[in-house]
């Protein structure tokens, strides 16, 4: 896939899908499908997105969290096998653009576009004065076709990244994993931590999440982690370590059931399936030594029942 993160590009014959794609949820799955649809037909698929979220741009919002790092949706977008990803700078220059400008100079010139697949409530230029009526109107003088997607529906209600966040926020981890169309995951390199946990026979992997990942709340957690091709299942903590801590930064911390290797400096997606309990801080290293054996095994009677196989 080819990765652009800059307003230097310049492409031909390609269909766009276009939205800020945070979740990359069963709704936004719909748009890139359909541009995925469109190789078929000799046209390159594109996601055309942002670099960061536009609020923090427009009203800068520093604190916000995304429910995927630009790492993470790079690897999703990759999988899902799209040609071309842009992660177009934000910048304050790049949202006065009127729609018109927009849709002329950067999706028909640079983005190459003959295919522009939208929600229907895409909205995008200056002060979001643009819509749908405004990509049907050009159409024919720029020479693209549009494509506009009903939002989806569950449960009779929208498939939005604000209803997902909503979930992750109370620790309803199966309800975002029906509307992702995917277990929420957080990724990257298992680093080295104090390995307290060998001290009483509960070696973990820990993973520092990046500031700007949205987090569910800090607890305990089944979980299911993923190295390359290899598939594990096991117990996470995300969390500040209260008995032996109290950190400032959160980590997560995972056993690995029935794992005796070593992923030092492996990239892992560490998968949260269920949320077990919330974080808390114990007496001493005995008590918390009790309540991991009491988690483990909650944890394993969990997986007996999602999967006897397992």
């Amino acid at each position: 896939m080819k990765y652009i993160t800059n307003s230097e590009f310049h492409f031909q014959n390609t269909a766009v899908a276009l939205g800020k794609f945070e979740g990359i949820h069963k709704g936004h799955q719909l748009l890139i499908h359909r541009v995925l649809d469109e190789e078929m037909h000799g046209l390159a698929s594109m996601v055309f997105t942002f670099d960061r979220p536009p609020r923090i741009t427009l009203k800068g919002d520093e604190g916000y969290r995304q429910i995927y790092t630009k790492e993470e949706r790079h690897r999703i977008l990759e999988q899902m096998d799209v040609d071309i990803l842009v992660e177009h700078p934000f910048t304050k220059e790049f949202a006065a653009l009127t729609p018109k400008r927009f849709i002329r100079d950067v999706l028909v010139a640079k983005a190459g576009a003959r295919v522009i697949v939208v929600g229907k409530d895409f909205r995008f230029g200056k002060k979001r004065s643009g819509s749908v009526k405004d990509l049907y109107k050009y159409q024919e003088e720029y020479g693209y076709q549009l494509v506009v997607i009903d939002k989806l529906q569950m449960d009779g209600k929208d498939v939005s990244s604000t209803r997902i966040r909503a979930c992750l926020e109370k620790g309803d981890m199966e309800s975002a994993e029906r509307l992702l169309g995917r277990t929420f995951s957080i990724s990257g390199p298992v680093i080295r931590g104090e390995q307290l946990g060998r001290t009483i026979q509960i070696p973990t992997i820990n993973l520092i999440p990046g500031k700007e990942k949205l987090l569910p709340p800090l607890g305990v957690y089944i979980s299911r982690v993923r190295e390359g091709d290899s598939v594990y299942f096991g117990m996470t903590n995300v969390g500040r370590k209260p008995t032996v801590k109290d950190s400032s930064e959160v980590n997560v911390e995972t056993y690995i059931f029935d794992y005796d290797g070593n992923l030092y400096g492996r990239d892992v997606k560490v998968e949260l399936m269920h949320h077990t309990r919330p974080e808390r801080k114990f007496a001493d290293l005995d008590e918390l030594k009790s309540q991991l054996d009491l988690d483990l095994q909650d944890g394993r009677d969990y997986l007996a029942r999602y999967s006897p196989s397992l």
